[in-house]
């Protein structure tokens, strides 16, 4: 499988952005990793665990304002980890990054956004549902 990298030029709305956690979830450590850097290039604050341990503590103890969920993921954990945050942070928005479809309905994420389409696509999602999100809390 070959992937591309993609540089991106600084975001417009970079300074709107500072302040807003995004949890990442997935278990492909490059992938995350460029996802990470994608993100806090953006502005973003990003907690991105290593473990399960380390996901389901970040889960149960950390402040986030996006939850996103990688294709990488085993669907058993993806449904788990969406379990989790549904519990702690009913107010969070979800988002399911997949390959074509996100396939398990049961985790209903509140957008989707297909790998391929690239950060571009991730960050206009994370975007929109911090959007959504401060609109909830006000």
């Amino acid at each position: 499988e070959s992937r591309s990298i993609v540089i991106l030029s600084a975001p417009q709305t970079k300074a709107s952005n500072v302040g807003m956690t995004v949890l990442l979830l997935g278990q492909d450590p490059e992938l995350s990793s460029y996802r990470v850097q994608v993100l806090k290039a953006a502005g973003f604050e990003v907690i991105s665990p290593t473990s399960r341990k380390e996901a389901v503590h970040a889960i149960e103890n950390r402040q986030f304002d996006v939850a996103v969920l990688s294709y990488t993921l085993p669907n058993d954990l993806a449904q788990e980890f969406a379990d989790l945050i549904h519990q702690s942070c009913p107010a969070c928005p979800l988002i399911a990054i997949s390959e074509s479809a996100w396939d398990d309905s049961r985790i209903a994420p509140d957008d989707t956004v297909v790998g391929h389409e690239g950060p571009d696509a991730l960050l206009e999602a994370v975007r929109r549902a911090s959007s959504k999100r401060l609109r909830r809390v006000k």
